[in-house]
């Protein structure tokens, strides 16, 4: 077991203890603030004060950012070392920290999402994105910082300690997939259907317009149902998928084939049969917050269960309204912690952590599960080509493994139909698959 003292117990510092002590280094864990309690106790011990007590512990000496209340406009400072960057240097010559730097404001900065409550420019779709971030300024976007340093941290521990047992980590994967159009020319009703006729006739675009004819006849398969495929891959690797489907009303961004629909509520449960599944909140609900709940009870509904897991529709997520809004709703675990335009590790971890609510200074039950690889981030944003792709997300993958995390990847049916604009992307996928499960190339 860690003791953990410092001057000032809050609900910043209780919520970074058990999130790194505890969730990522494996170690039982207490905080106090009784230089008493600290002196007498015989296991290992974590001096997080500026006094100088007797006895063997490891020293880290505060910044005070975890004592502060609120939200300062303010950058941490930022020092690049062989292992990993580090946030919250020490700068005093007059004092001693065994680590060199804050760590647990380190990681609090990171997870807590601090900079996304400061003003930001806003991409076309309102987002904080990568560039706008300490980490992609800094060049570790696709480094598990957080994770590093808690890694670091449980070296010295062992190393001060050697008698601690921490609990094993292991690395995860779960691959999820968004069906933000469930598919391409089937189930849209006979009034859509009928105008998509008319556009590609129109448009003098025949060849889509016998593609249409083709598909709703049944004389071929719909384009985007890929599902035979990611079952196959389930069943061959024993994954365990989490699939997010579009629920709301037809829109600019929201194109998903109706809720209502037979052929959407069929597909819906075939897959809640055999894989978990959550709600993707649409792009009109984070202006519509009525929306939000509207669309978890019609997924309800359909699987006749209670619907826990969530992931924004274009990653739209702004903080802290965002996640209130799903707290309010029942939803536990959200997979929108991601940039769109850039992989890698928005709030510097790959292992689940709760939301903590700057805004009211205390952590919630919603569990965040963080993004590092998706689909469109590698065509549409970063322009890679697919051996590209595959390159950099092999990367990824290895940082992940290095910290025994969680890896999450995000993949849409319709990027895995090998057609069109996507044509060579599935390989990517089943490539980086067998990466993953330490599969040989044949």
């Amino acid at each position: 077991m860690i003791l953990l003292f410092t001057t000032k117990i809050n609900n910043r510092v209780q919520y970074i203890a058990k999130t790194l002590l505890r969730d990522i280094c494996g170690f039982d864990y207490k905080v106090t603030n009784s230089s008493e309690e600290f002196l007498n106790f015989r296991g290992g011990k974590i001096n997080y004060s500026g006094r100088e007590l007797p006895g063997a512990a490891l020293k880290v000496y505060p910044s005070g950012f975890l004592h502060e209340k609120g939200i300062r406009d303010f950058v941490p400072e930022v020092v690049k070392r062989d292992d990993f960057p580090v946030l919250f240097p020490l700068t005093r010559k007059d004092v001693s920290c065994d680590l060199g730097f804050d760590i647990f404001s380190s990681s609090f900065y990171q997870l807590s999402r601090y900079e996304e409550y400061l003003p930001f420019l806003e991409d076309r779709h309102g987002r904080f994105e990568a560039d706008q971030s300490l980490a992609y300024l800094h060049g570790f976007t696709d480094i598990p910082v957080v994770d590093l340093q808690a890694k670091h941290l449980q070296s010295k521990l062992l190393e001060t300690f050697p008698f601690l047992e921490p609990r094993k980590k292991s690395f995860t994967f779960i691959p999820t997939y968004d069906i933000d159009v469930a598919y391409a020319f089937r189930g849209k009703g006979v009034a859509r259907t009928f105008f998509l006729f008319a556009k590609d006739i129109f448009t003098f675009n025949f060849s889509k317009l016998r593609h249409r004819i083709e598909v709703i006849s049944s004389r071929q398969q719909d384009p985007f149902d890929t599902y035979d495929l990611q079952l196959r891959l389930q069943k061959q690797y024993r994954l365990k998928p989490v699939y997010f489907f579009l629920c709301g009303q037809y829109g600019p961004k929201d194109k998903n084939i109706s809720i209502h629909s037979r052929t959407f509520q069929t597909l819906v449960k075939t897959i809640g049969d055999y894989a978990e599944t959550g709600v993707h909140p649409s792009y009109a609900s984070n202006f519509k917050e009525y929306r939000l709940k509207e669309e978890t009870e019609l997924l309800s509904g359909i699987l006749n269960r209670t619907i826990k897991n969530s992931r924004q529709h274009y990653l739209k997520l702004k903080l802290p309204q965002t996640y209130q809004n799903l707290l309010k709703t029942g939803i536990k675990n959200d997979f929108s912690m991601g940039f769109a335009s850039h992989t890698g590790f928005r709030a510097g971890t790959c292992t689940p952590f709760n939301f903590f609510d700057l805004s009211m200074e205390t952590e919630t039950r919603l569990k965040l599960y963080p993004t590092a690889i998706m689909d469109g981030t590698l065509r549409d944003y970063m322009k890679f080509r697919p051996e590209e792709a595959l390159a950099k997300t092999k990367e990824i993958v290895d940082a992940v493994k290095s910290v025994d995390g969680t890896l999450i990847t995000l993949w849409h049916n319709d990027s895995l139909n090998d057609q069109n604009h996507w044509t060579g992307w599935r390989k990517v996928y089943l490539e980086l698959i067998k990466y993953i499960q330490n599969e040989p190339n044949p």
